[in-house]
């Protein structure tokens, strides 16, 4: 039997709320590259944003927000929202 690996990256880095600068639409956000971005939406958010809002579920939200998107990386760029990437050991 193989023991089942803790993941504790999210006790290091958490997730944090983040507004959409275009519809205020609030989301959680992590950051754990430059290339790799985790979004967690809920209810209100979704039906908040004007893009996945009125897009029929779930095909559209799969690809996301163009505008949470672009807040996102300024957010990022401006060091609001950190980016957790770590040289390789």
């Amino acid at each position: 039997m193989t023991a089942t690996r803790t993941d504790n990256r999210l006790l290091d880095t958490p997730m944090q709320p983040l507004s959409c600068r275009d519809c205020a639409a609030e989301v959680l956000v992590r950051k754990s590259s430059w290339h790799q971005t985790s979004v967690q939406w809920n209810a209100e958010a979704l039906s908040t944003c004007r893009e996945l809002g009125a897009a029929p579920m779930p095909g559209p939200s799969l690809a996301g927000c163009s505008r949470l998107r672009e807040t996102i990386r300024d957010a990022t760029t401006s060091g609001d929202l950190p980016v957790v990437e770590r040289p390789p050991a």
